[in-house]
């Protein structure tokens, strides 16, 4: 048996198959990771070959000599600033590295290597190249947010939705639910009442050189729980299977009251909702 508890926990540890992970790869590397607007992780290996050959090349002493560093390139396409780049001192030995830069929404790319007393640089092995984001309130003030089509677009601006206050989450899930409730309304809505201004009114009159026709029509719509008794202005209205409804009206002049109504399969529960449409036609 075991004389001590860390050397049992090294014995089922290996009855059990699990490795440590080894202390490097044997590959000369570097992999820059971005972690938020003005900090980046670092983290590298440097082989021993690789050691050797830039101490054959630049003096056996050169690991001595040298101030070891993490060198940041600023790589932002179009605009690459040379004075934005700068030296981290560093330790080889270290294998990884925090790095903090001040200016986020830019590209950066990190290279290890040796300062020599002279102010020249010997570069070991540079990394990949990663973008920041910008960590700042987007200067974009695009309000057709979410647009999927030029008609999807139209719906929303004359849906009314008001989206102040609400997360992006909110307002990804209200953007769905108007959007499928919009489909069911021109798919089908079923049709009380008669327009106002028929098909004949709409031609044009062969006595006018210039002429204009004009006509709206209301389209409520809701969903509750599929099961439920709906009215609307106490008439009766027929759900969908998935609980939605919808009803279009002809819409004269005049202050128009349609109050609905929702009462649950058990007469338990009821629900009202009370709607007034104005119309005036100049």
């Amino acid at each position: 048996m075991p004389s001590s508890g860390i050397l049992g926990e090294k014995n089922i540890e290996a009855d059990s198959g699990y490795r440590a992970l080894p202390d490097g790869y044997g590959i000369t590397m570097a992999a820059l990771l971005p972690r938020d607007p003005n900090w980046m992780y670092i983290y590298w290996e440097i082989t021993a070959n690789s050691k050797a050959r830039i101490a054959r090349e630049h003096g056996h002493d050169i690991f001595e000599k040298a101030s070891q560093v993490l060198r940041i390139y600023d790589m932002t396409p179009a605009g690459t600033d040379n004075s934005k780049d700068f030296d981290i001192p560093v330790m080889l030995e270290a294998g990884s590295w925090y790095v903090h830069v001040q200016d986020g929404g830019r590209a950066y790319c990190g290279e290890l290597g040796l300062v020599l007393p002279d102010g020249g640089f010997v570069g070991i092995v540079k990394s990949n190249t990663v973008s920041l984001p910008s960590g700042q309130v987007s200067d974009l003030a695009d309000s057709r947010w979410l647009a999927v089509t030029e008609d999807f677009n139209k719906l929303l601006q004359l849906s009314g939705v008001e989206y102040i206050g609400k997360g992006s989450g909110e307002v990804a899930k209200s953007l769905a639910q108007r959007w499928e409730m919009l489909r069911s309304v021109f798919s089908r809505a079923a049709s009380w009442g008669v327009s106002s201004l028929s098909s004949r009114a709409l031609q044009k009159p062969t006595e006018k050189k210039f002429w204009l026709a004009a006509d709206c029509e209301l389209i409520l719509y809701g969903a509750t729980e599929p099961d439920a008794f709906v009215t609307v202005a106490g008439r009766k209205v027929n759900l969908n299977p998935d609980g939605t409804f919808s009803i279009r009206f002809a819409l004269p002049d005049g202050i128009t009251d349609l109050p609905v109504r929702a009462l649950s399969r058990d007469e338990k529960d009821s629900r009202r909702v009370e709607i007034g449409v104005t119309r005036m036609t100049a």
